[in-house]
């Protein structure tokens, strides 16, 4: 292949760009806030609006409808590359809508369901640019707090949560992504219910800044060693605020907020994912003294949807007998053929004693299918792009609160997930299981 002048220096732009882009990003202080601080005339909420009329006015690499293409066709879901990518996608939002409107320092705002119960009312009124008319029927009025924890109670767990559990793995989605995420697009509904649509409607976009508020927290917290691999994969396709294609990005480049120049009002609030343990008096840590570990693991038919692995009699003996010297890990993946029979499904995995369980996860499946455009991402180790998988798997992680469940009740000690039509009236063949893997670990440790 031939490489001409200008295509050679249109690559050296680009690279240009991408090696200047971080520095100058870095230097703007941006503050996202959340949506209800936020009064119908501050500068923030002004900006967003008249931005995103602009926007839809447009027809250009600055348009609306041109986010929602980048979306459709280069959003990467069920994989370590969500958080990264959309991060990417916010701030790159951002910065059309300051060239745009002017307000240098404008900042997307957050809207986090838990808090902020209901959807923002700038986004609910008709005739505003963030209304959106294709949602669900419920939307606009519904309690999402009410609704989200009556769905499911599971959640990302920020002070816990290891990097690949947390935020995924090569082909699944870690926790912030398949319990914290998928729930709200499904509740929304309408355009929001499905990626190829989903950036058209601007709660998308407070959703995703309240996601990328969970990410920071997290990172704040465990303060973690991101993977080699994932750290290098190349992102790319972004629209900058003049329209210009901004090259390449790497994840690693941006764990940091501050590396994009934006921060949060303030960091997520709701600590309510990890207690500590207590022991006895005066003692302070826990000393590992010996250590088991079991993987296990299930293939299914094809056609075969539900899934099960069973928990050795001798370690759930163990575990039924374990006092606050015993850690437990387990940590495991569901994977799914991704195909058309994917869509509109939940996710739900449980841990069964005899005739009780306790959900573990429970996540609805949004995700893309179908050959739909994409990136080249051959880093080893680390995912391609969606529209070479053909397979999709949700992370799940348990410990210490299974105890109270093996305790009342002595019988087989199992991990199903089983996959939930949510549109049942259609009739459709079933999806297709591919594989459940657990990984169990039992520390024991003294009180030191």
């Amino acid at each position: 292949m031939t490489i001409d002048r200008r295509q050679a220096l249109a690559r050296a732009g680009a690279a240009l760009a991408a090696a200047t882009a971080m520095p100058a990003w870095a230097q703007t202080g941006r503050v996202r806030k959340g949506a209800s601080t936020l009064s119908p005339n501050s500068d923030d909420l002004v900006a967003f609006r008249d931005g995103v009329a602009a926007m839809k006015r447009r027809t250009d690499n600055r348009s609306w409808a041109r986010q929602t293409r980048l979306h459709r066709e280069k959003a990467q879901h069920g994989s370590g590359l969500f958080l990264p990518w959309h991060r990417l996608e916010l701030a790159h939002l951002e910065r059309i809508i300051a060239r745009l409107t002017g307000h240098t320092t404008f900042a997307l705002p957050y809207w986090d369901w838990q808090e902020d119960r209901f959807l923002p009312s700038w986004v609910t009124t008709p005739g505003s640019p963030l209304y959106e008319r294709q949602r669900g029927p419920n939307a606009n009025t519904m309690d999402f707090a009410k609704a989200r924890w009556a769905t499911s109670r599971n959640v990302a767990r920020l002070a816990s949560d290891s990097f690949e559990v947390f935020a995924g793995l090569p082909r699944s989605a870690g926790a912030v992504e398949a319990y914290g995420h998928n729930h709200i697009h499904v509740l929304v509904g309408g355009l929001m219910g499905r990626t190829e649509t989903a950036a058209a409607d601007a709660v998308f976009w407070l959703h995703h800044c309240n996601i990328d508020r969970v990410w920071a927290t997290w990172h704040n917290l465990a303060k973690p060693v991101y993977p080699s691999d994932w750290s290098k994969v190349p992102l790319t396709g972004y629209v900058g605020a003049n329209g210009e294609d901004t090259g390449t990005w790497t994840p690693g480049a941006i764990v940091e907020t501050r590396s994009l120049g934006y921060s949060y009002d303030r960091l997520y609030p709701f600590p309510l994912f990890s207690v500590a343990s207590n022991g006895p008096a005066g003692a302070t840590r826990q000393e590992p003294i010996g250590q088991t570990a079991i993987t296990l693991k299930t293939a299914c038919e094809p056609g075969q949807t539900k899934m099960s692995v069973t928990i050795p009699e001798d370690i759930a003996a163990r575990l039924r007998a374990a006092d606050d010297t015993l850690l437990i890990s387990g940590v495991g993946q569901a994977t799914y053929k991704r195909d058309e029979r994917l869509l509109d499904r939940c996710l739900n995995i449980d841990i069964l004693a005899g005739e009780r369980k306790l959900a573990l996860g429970s996540s609805p499946t949004f995700v893309h299918v179908g050959p739909m455009g994409g990136m080249d991402h051959s880093m080893p180790g680390m995912v391609h792009d969606h529209t070479t998988g053909e397979d999709y798997g949700v992370s799940f992680q348990f410990g210490t609160e299974i105890l109270n469940l093996l305790a009342r009740d002595a019988g087989p000690v199992v991990v199903t997930v089983d996959a939930e039509d949510l549109t049942p009236t259609v009739q459709r063949a079933n999806t297709e299981g591919l594989s459940l893997e657990v990984v169990l670990t039992l520390t024991e440790t003294r009180w030191v």
